[in-house]
């Protein structure tokens, strides 16, 4: 019996663009990856209107780079840590799209969104995701081999409490609002502002390595990850 042309195409990235979505936080972010090159990229400020805003994104994006549905091999999606209903409202769209049209869905963390764009400084990197009420989420990340490997679990703390946690050198990006870089005056370096956007981008790089490597997830059963007490 012959395949379905949709299934078959699913199963060669090389023909097919992904399409990349974070709405973690109160900043949301997609972009569009073909085999060679980030076709499009969005990031903008949402507040609680994810659902709605995403969706006219992605239609918008996928309309100005001339881009079909139908062109859609597989859909990668930030999975936190965030806020609970922006975590939840991106999972819903790219479980959506995956379901209804059998696509590969690659979950990738906030995290490694954000550590995915730092340069190589030979100093531990910690990673930091907006956590509400002067906390942030954080996860410490070392180089191995010209590579970023996780180090520790991530934990929430205060400003205060993830600023004195910090042992110098190190670079520090993601989510660092004024008062926080402030604090860690002295103690690591602050990412510069182009490098502290979680961009869809980077998602979308992660998640294309691990569609070509066959590396994805079920649709049906990825889960988020969520802050306690959110």
């Amino acid at each position: 019996m012959a395949n379905n042309p949709s299934q078959s195409d699913n199963r060669h990235p090389q023909a097919q663009v992904l399409l990349a979505i974070d709405t973690c936080t109160r900043r949301s972010s997609i972009a569009l990856r073909d085999p060679s090159m980030i076709r499009a990229e969005c990031t903008w400020e949402t507040e609680r209107h994810h659902t709605a805003g995403v969706s006219a994104q992605i239609q918008r994006l996928m309309h100005t780079s001339n881009i079909r549905p139908a062109d859609i091999g597989a859909v990668a999606v930030a999975i936190g840590p965030g806020s609970f209903t922006g975590v939840r409202c991106g999972l819903a769209i790219a479980k959506g799209l995956a379901t209804a049209r059998n696509l590969p869905l690659i979950g990738v963390t906030a995290f490694d969104t954000i550590a995915a764009a730092q340069p190589n400084h030979h100093v531990p990197v910690y990673a930091l995701v907006e956590a509400g009420r002067g906390r942030v989420a954080a996860l410490r990340y070392e180089w191995q081999e010209n590579m970023l490997r996780a180090a520790d679990d991530w934990r929430i703390q205060s400003w205060r409490e993830f600023a004195e946690s910090v042992e110098p050198p190190a670079w520090v990006c993601g989510d660092v609002t004024p008062t926080l870089a402030s604090l860690l005056e002295m103690r690591a370096a602050v990412a510069p502002a182009p490098l502290n956007v979680r961009r869809a981008g980077y998602l979308a790089e992660i998640a294309y390595a691990r569609w070509i490597s066959g590396d994805v997830d079920d649709a049906m059963t990825v889960l988020p990850i969520y802050p306690p007490e959110t």
